[in-house]
């Protein structure tokens, strides 16, 4: 059955000729093993570095069993963090820096794929397969966002894009090892949003016959994913949310003259109070009544937003930790309204399980807690056996694996997608 499938999913691929069967035969080998070692990799859009998730995975699609081995987080040095975001700033990013930035990231990804290996005393040619999200620059999924930027793209047509940097044939080259990288373009080539793809797997690991549940990270980006109760794979919500800790970041940079770069335990907004005002005039932000599918990132809710938001807060007379107290309410309300809109006018949500670096905001968590129900019961995601940064990496993963079983693995009603495909480019 297996080599049927590898056959067919290459011959779908291209003229069967151009695979060397050197080549079929690996494939063959890791497709056939019981249990697979897969390594996941995630750069987030906050750029706080590598997430390196090291799993054992049994079986492909519905029958899926992942076990997380090893997981660690490898910081970007401040050079590195900087580089990322001037590369994102259309004012500052470069042809040559994105070109540079593309290899050297992929190195940083190889190290890190080095340095999980050794913490879990697994050697590099026991490890059978990488799944590389890679590093955001630029994500346009729709009209509205680059109309945003028409002088950056030339006045060319409308094609929804996006770039992901990490080059996969380094990481290849450095480990050995086979790797799938770059998912998200197959996706919007079939009409998606390329994103969010982490649903794919959240239906894997954490549906449940008896209960809704939503599983809410809040990276830089928020994002949330429901699964009502005994639900096919057709019926998952799954949209971002809004912005997660990206402007709480950067409001934390302003007000504390970079010496900060990101408000820890969230101890600084617990001291400041809420503008309602402000709060209020965020909260008019069109994406957010914008319906699913939908997905969003820094070309909305990047530096230039914030900037503007912080230099006009304090132009009205709003003080610095007031205002990241409102950034950090307004993370919150996002998460809740989109509840509110898009989900529990049809169904019936039992416990949010929440994952991402805000689970550590304890200042964000409080917010979040006031603006739902108290009956709503809020689980970390450390709760059910998943580091709470794991989970992306822990997905790409999962993702990888389906790559190279041949299934397709989006979810067209959380993309928007025309029809279910294989992401991802496979580096030998």
């Amino acid at each position: 059955m297996a080599t049927q499938t590898v056959r067919r999913n290459f011959i779908k691929a291209g003229p069967a000729r151009i695979i060397k069967p050197k080549m079929l035969d690996k494939l063959l080998r890791i497709q056939q093993k019981v249990h697979k070692k897969i390594i996941g990799l995630m750069s987030g859009t906050s750029a706080d570095g590598i997430d390196a998730c090291l799993v054992e995975i049994s079986g492909s699609g519905m029958r899926t069993k992942a076990n997380i081995l090893a997981f660690e987080t490898y910081p970007y040095d401040e050079a590195t963090r900087i580089a990322i975001f001037e590369a994102c700033n259309p004012k500052t990013g470069t042809v040559a820096m994105v070109c540079r930035l593309n290899f050297y990231l992929g190195k940083l990804f190889a190290d890190a794929v080095k340095s999980i290996a050794k913490k879990a005393q697994v050697p590099l040619a026991d490890v059978d397969l990488i799944g590389s999200h890679g590093q955001t620059i630029c994500h346009l999924p729709d009209n509205a966002i680059v109309q945003k930027a028409k002088k950056e793209i030339g006045g060319l047509p409308f094609l929804p894009s996006t770039l992901q940097i990490g080059e996969p044939s380094v990481i290849a080259q450095e480990t050995g090892i086979t790797t799938v990288a770059d998912f998200r373009p197959r996706d919007m080539a079939a009409g998606g949003q390329g994103a969010p793809l982490v649903p794919y797997a959240d239906f894997i690991l954490f549906r449940d016959k008896e209960k809704g549940r939503a599983l809410q990270n809040i990276g830089g980006i928020a994002n949330v994913t429901f699964l009502p109760c005994n639900c096919n794979m057709n019926e998952v919500v799954a949209f971002d949310t809004g912005p997660g800790n990206m402007v709480i970041d950067r409001i934390a940079e302003l007000v504390s003259n970079n010496s900060c770069h990101f408000d820890e335990g969230g101890k600084f907004a617990a001291k400041g109070q809420v503008n309602d005002r402000l709060l209020a005039g965020l909260l008019a932000h069109p994406y957010l009544s914008r319906p699913p599918p939908k997905s969003t990132g820094r070309e909305e809710f990047g530096e230039p937003f914030t900037d503007k938001l912080y230099k006009d807060a304090v132009t009205s007379g709003i003080e610095g930790l007031d205002i990241l107290a409102t950034v950090t309410a307004f993370t919150a309300h996002t998460i809740a309204d989109s509840y509110q809109q898009w989900i529990l006018p049809k169904h019936h949500i039992s416990e949010i399980i929440i994952s991402g670096g805000g689970v550590h905001n304890a200042t964000l968590i409080k917010f979040l807690m006031h603006y739902f129900p108290s009956s709503t019961k809020i689980h970390s995601i450390d709760d059910f056996g998943v580091t709470s940064n794991a989970r992306e990496a822990l997905a790409f993963a999962i993702l990888a694996n389906e790559t190279l079983s041949g299934n397709p693995n989006n979810l067209t009603g959380v993309t928007g997608a025309r029809e279910a495909v294989i992401l991802g480019k496979i580096i030998w």
